[in-house]
């Protein structure tokens, strides 16, 4: 069972590179009103945890982070097993970079946390993954596997299905692939909604594939988060509450 809150996050979580791309930058006119929103966690047909979200503009940083606790039997086995993930963004050159990432577990057997801070005079990010340390070169518009997220919280270009975006995780450089395919009605405890679902498998794995669905009458913001081990559902991650910080901004979308 502690396997779960290991990919948690990633589940939430596409043919040339798109590193200099409009759909691999984020700028205020793409980027989901300030929100607060949370989330079950299911493991089969168990509720297993539960996700507070948030994003915030703090002074001249964007900050979206997340909180990631066990409940019921999960509680039980995993105790206070916790996971915060935290990114902060700045805009440099009219666009959205993550300037440092945290994401931490409560674990005291290992320690599985990650910590990057970026250098974009020299397109470098310091990374620290569980005892290792060292220094990276990275492309433009570099991701973690979290604020990478927010990437998907626009209205979608219906004539490019597929994404490509460059994403620092478990200290070392990766691809993600995001392949749009046809909205569908995602039913939740807030409501039913149209939602762009995106997926996404894990690097050459073919086991492993990831499931979004991102609701445009929801500003974008996820409210379904699966997946898949062998063609059968692992976890789901489904929105139960969300409010808008700004409602005047919220409703202008």
């Amino acid at each position: 069972m502690k396997n779960i809150f290991f990919v948690l996050i990633a589940a939430l979580a596409l043919p040339q590179p798109a590193w200099g791309d409009s759909s691999s930058m984020l700028a205020d006119s793409n980027l989901p009103p300030e929100f607060e929103a949370s989330y079950d966690i299911h493991k089969s047909s168990m509720r297993v945890g539960e996700m507070e979200v948030s994003l915030k503009m703090v002074g001249d940083e964007l900050i979206y982070e997340s909180k990631t606790k066990p409940v019921g039997m999960a509680a039980f086995f995993l105790g206070d097993q916790i996971i915060n993930d935290r990114a902060i963004l700045k805009l440099i050159n009219n666009s959205y970079h993550t300037i440092e990432i945290k994401h931490e577990m409560q674990d005291k057997k290992k320690n599985r946390n990650e910590h990057y801070i970026f250098d974009w005079d020299k397109n470098k990010v310091s990374v620290k993954y569980k005892d290792e340390s060292k220094v990276l070169d990275i492309p433009e518009n570099t991701f973690d596997n979290y604020s990478a997220q927010l990437l998907l919280m626009r209205k979608p270009d219906k004539e490019k299905s597929t994404n490509i975006y460059s994403v620092i995780s478990k200290g070392r450089l990766k691809e993600y692939k995001y392949q749009l395919e046809a909205t569908e009605l995602i039913s939740t405890k807030v409501g039913n909604f149209d939602a762009n679902k995106y997926v996404r498998k894990k690097d050459n794995d073919k086991k492993t594939t990831y499931l979004g669905w991102y609701a445009e009458k929801l500003n974008y913001i996820p409210v379904k988060l699966d997946k898949f081990e062998n063609g059968k559902l692992d976890v789901s991650i489904q929105i139960t509450g969300v409010k808008w910080l700004n409602e005047d901004t919220a409703n202008a979308n």
